[in-house]
């Protein structure tokens, strides 16, 4: 499935052509969308008379509600009220023992969803920046 391309810049566009800075013509609509095959988020296409937009969503924004479990949206929703929690209190909120939340926290540290703060008992969860 190849697409058309009209270039403004013939001379420019066949500079980055030969540049390899740019692929064959036509190209770039389905490799967008094979990128995004496995994203629960797919690319939205809106056209008028003489133009097309794409939007992108963007996939390595950590609070994208459609990327997280049930558990990690209500951790998410729990610390865009509250700021900064303990893992204590995500025991509370969810109803979960001590070592399923400590399992959750860490997991979305480790896809940097969330940033450490202390330790111990002290211990604070931020949403990442």
């Amino acid at each position: 499935m190849l697409g058309i391309s009209i270039a403004n810049n013939n001379r420019l566009a066949s500079l980055f052509y030969r540049l390899m800075l740019i692929e064959a013509y036509g190209t770039g609509v389905p490799k967008i969308f094979d990128s995004y095959k496995k994203e629960k988020v797919k690319p939205r296409i809106e056209t008028s008379d003489n133009a097309f937009k794409i939007t992108l969503p963007n996939r390595n924004e950590p609070g994208i509600d459609t990327q997280l479990n049930r558990s990690e949206k209500a951790i998410v929703e729990l610390l865009r009220q509250e700021g900064r929690i303990k893992r204590k209190e995500v025991e509370k909120q969810l109803g979960i023992s001590q070592s399923m939340a400590g399992r959750i926290v860490r997991d979305m540290v480790d896809k940097e969803i969330l940033d450490v703060r202390g330790q111990g008992k002290n211990t604070e969860y931020l949403l990442k920046d």
